[in-house]
């Protein structure tokens, strides 16, 4: 019984995989792409919340690699604060940035609203667990 949960826990957590986005990168995308909309997103709750509308970000991968990623429904950013070294998750079709400020929700479900100014980021990752890329070319 041991065993196969350990065998479960190590084949979910390789198969997920993580991202880097520069926080100026990550602006510049979202200021350029980004969609806001309420329309058709709503949690099994019953709650609504904006999107992004983003398919894809531009990263970089774990070999150095600039990458496509493809937005996929687990997908989240695990924001890292530079002063504290504090670090939260939003969900990625629900971080919107405006006024140098990234707005995103920890939870589809509950909402759990988050904020971070884009100065107190010092780092920025993308975790998937199955991730679809295309090399940047």
């Amino acid at each position: 019984m041991k065993k196969s949960i350990l065998i479960g826990t190590i084949l979910m957590m390789s198969s997920c995989a993580t991202f880097t986005v520069t926080k100026e990168s990550l602006a510049s995308q979202l200021e350029e792409n980004q969609n806001i909309s309420k329309e058709r997103n709503v949690s099994s709750l019953g709650i609504e919340y904006f999107s992004n509308n983003l398919k894809k970000i531009k990263c970089t991968d774990k070999n150095g690699k600039e990458v496509w990623l493809f937005a996929g429904k687990n997908m989240n950013f695990k924001i890292i604060k530079t002063a504290s070294n504090e670090s939260f998750r939003m969900y990625f079709d629900t971080v919107i940035f405006q006024n140098d400020t990234l707005y995103g929700l920890k939870s589809r479900i509950l909402g759990c609203k988050r904020k971070v100014s884009l100065k107190d980021v010092g780092k920025i990752e993308i975790n998937v667990e199955e991730p679809v890329t295309e090399i940047v070319k």
